[in-house]
């Protein structure tokens, strides 16, 4: 069944992997390859201290597990290419399940790059001897099966909470902490750079190699030091919570297959029956209000807002440095607009309400936007006053007071113009399953929108750097109140007259992240007056993309091959001295002939590779041929 499974998942991506996906997972790939890079070039480094090689390959183990464990978190539910639920009606059990799709996650970019990574310690414990790299060979799979096993674990656990609001908030701390902290790193750059001159200090290097993503390090050096029961106790700990891990998922998997519980929560019925007042922005702005207090996805994203100003600006207090504490509202707002500019998108078919309205599409959206306004200003408000008066930064009160009515009333613009302009389509709300982790989020859009919610706050800010810091005040209010009507009033108008298009987006179900195929035609026409030689080659006749693949690992093949394997096996032999841009001379000693055999390998590989795609690549442009020979010619008839 493994077997099956993973060529079930191969078959998948092969056919799924196009376009902007496919883009994505190669950009993907070459980030991964090169932070995997940067930690076995931890292992390599000359450091001052001998011992803070395995301490600072502690602490890059314990980065990626907690990448493996909180990414999905950031990045929208881990690997689902084979969902549980299409096996669920097989006839088998819970733990040969588990079994067979813990085997697939170890198919993918993310395994691969992660035990490039891992192999670091391999690296790091060749100097220390034979027995040493024995364990760090043993240690480097048991890492990896630990960090995809205890992902699967804490994914599907933290998918089973947030369809409450007390895991929705959960989540939304762990993924706003870790965010903030990547863009608050400068802030332990002094810490780090006395850490690397002098080793870490006693208390940290213990807790690195005390946690379980050290536990591989510490049977390296116990190795080298001949204790044999730290090494076992070591190794046999990664195993155990691997098994442990791999059990609790089968639970949650179980549980997952019997229960699919309903987002949010239902309208009481003393609320759904409590007439509406008079007015229709009035009526917008109250049903925007209790979506709000029910969808756990706006919770989920309001609570991550919050979690990033908290940390973003408290966290220079850790080396005295409190200027960014009143700028918390203000932190607060741009991420809160950055996060809700998908209005229509999250309500998905429901804009044929809106629709079918006659002229309500303005007070849709200015319904929308005072909402917005009732839901942020109070904590913008509050999150400024009261951490400026704490932290008795007085000189922050004109830029606070201009900056802040500027963001919300651009970002209240903001949010309802880009919802028409750039509509991410999601499924209907009671249809979906209560796992926010399945919806992942939009970066380009939230990206779009940090630029965009920020740019609004120009002119206050100009105000304040080049005029009277008070003079930005009613700056900051009257282009605030200007973008709020204007970009409000043009959203409007667009919504006015795009609703239907907008309508058959949602009820397409167009995917979130759409994948835009490559217009073949138009580059073959483009192509017509170069000559790449697919006649002589017999291969005129295949899939493009499969001509493109021959043409890439024909041609990129023979750089391992012989640039970064066979030259420096010769300089190797006849001058040893020389290293110039070859990687495997870069290396110590004893892993220079195992890394150029492997350049050899991985070229070989990939010419082999190339040489079977063209062999197939000619199958096809002959079936092409007898095809177009068995079509009968056109003014023929056959009897």
């Amino acid at each position: 069944m493994v077997g099956l499974l993973i060529r079930m998942k191969l078959a998948v991506l092969r056919h799924a992997t196009t376009g902007q996906r496919a883009a994505d997972m190669i950009g993907g790939a070459v980030l991964g390859v090169v932070l995997a890079g940067g930690t076995i070039w931890l292992a390599l480094h000359d450091w001052p201290d001998p011992e803070l090689h395995m301490d600072l390959i502690g602490a890059a183990f314990a980065i990626w597990v907690v990448g493996w464990l909180f990414g999905p978190v950031l990045f929208g539910g881990g690997d689902e290419t084979l969902r549980p639920e299409h096996l669920a009606l097989l006839p088998i059990s819970p733990r040969k399940l588990t079994f067979g799709l813990l085997s697939v996650a170890f198919v993918g970019v993310a395994p691969a790059v992660s035990l490039i990574a891992f192999a670091a310690l391999i690296v790091a414990a060749v100097p220390l001897g034979a027995a040493a790299t024995v364990v760090a060979v043993v240690a480097v799979p048991l890492q990896l099966v630990f960090v995809v096993v205890v992902s699967r674990l804490v994914t599907a656990a933290l998918g089973t909470l947030m369809r409450t609001k007390l895991g929705a908030g959960l989540a939304a701390i762990i993924s706003g902490g870790i965010l903030a902290l990547t863009h608050t790193g400068w802030v332990l750059k002094p810490v780090i750079q006395l850490a690397l001159q002098g080793g870490f200090p006693d208390n940290i290097s213990t807790w690195v190699h005390a946690l379980p993503s050290g536990w591989g390090v510490s049977a390296v050096e116990a190795a080298q030091r001949g204790d044999w029961l730290v090494v076992a106790g070591a190794l046999l700990g990664l195993a155990v919570i691997s098994v442990l891990s791999m059990l609790g998922w089968s639970a949650l998997l179980v549980q997952r297959l019997n229960h699919r519980s309903a987002n949010g929560r239902p309208a009481r019925a003393a609320v759904a029956a409590t007439p509406v007042r008079a007015g229709a922005v009035r009526a917008v702005v109250g049903r925007d209000l209790r979506t709000t207090s029910r969808d756990l996805m706006r919770f989920h994203y309001l609570c991550f807002a919050q979690v990033y100003a908290l940390v973003f600006c408290l966290l220079p207090l850790v080396v005295h440095l409190p200027i960014f504490v009143p700028f918390i509202g203000v932190v607060f707002v741009i991420w809160a607009a950055a996060v809700s500019a998908n209005l229509y998108g999250e309500d998905g078919t429901a804009l044929w309400l809106t629709i079918l309205s006659p002229k309500s599409a303005y007070s849709e959206v200015r319904g929308r936007q005072l909402a917005w306004l009732l839901i942020t200003a109070p904590v913008v408000v509050v999150g400024t006053v009261v951490p400026t008066v704490l932290s008795g930064q007085g000189w922050a009160w004109p830029w606070v007071a201009s900056l802040a009515p500027a963001l919300l009333g651009g970002g209240a613009g903001v949010i309802v113009l880009i919802s028409v302009l750039r509509p991410v389509p999601m499924t209907d709300p009671h249809k979906r399953s209560g796992n926010l982790l399945e919806n992942g989020t939009d970066f380009t859009q939230v990206l779009l929108m940090l630029i965009l919610v920020a740019a609004t706050a120009a002119p206050a800010y100009l105000t304040l750097r080049y005029g009277s810091p008070w003079t930005a005040v009613p700056v900051g209010v009257v282009s605030g109140s200007v973008l709020y009507w204007l970009l409000g009033h043009l959203a409007g108008k667009r919504l006015e007259a795009t609703g239907p298009a907008m309508l058959e987006q949602m009820r397409a179900g167009v995917v979130r992240r759409q994948q835009k195929n490559i217009d073949w035609s138009s580059l073959n026409a483009s192509m017509d007056g170069v000559d790449l030689g697919e006649e002589k080659l017999g291969i005129a006749g295949a899939s493009p993309a499969r001509r493109a693949t021959v043409y890439l690992c024909l041609s990129l093949g023979w750089v391992p091959l012989v640039a970064q394997g066979m030259v420096p096996a010769f300089l190797k032999l006849t001058d040893p001295g020389h290293t110039s841009w070859f990687l495997a001379l870069h290396l110590p000693g004893p892993l220079q002939w195992p890394m150029i055999a492997v350049m050899v390998l991985l070229g070989l590989a990939i010419l082999l590779y190339g040489r079977q795609q063209l062999a197939r690549a000619r199958l096809e442009t002959a079936a092409m041929a007898a095809r177009a020979a068995a079509r009968p010619k056109a003014g023929t008839t056959t009897r």
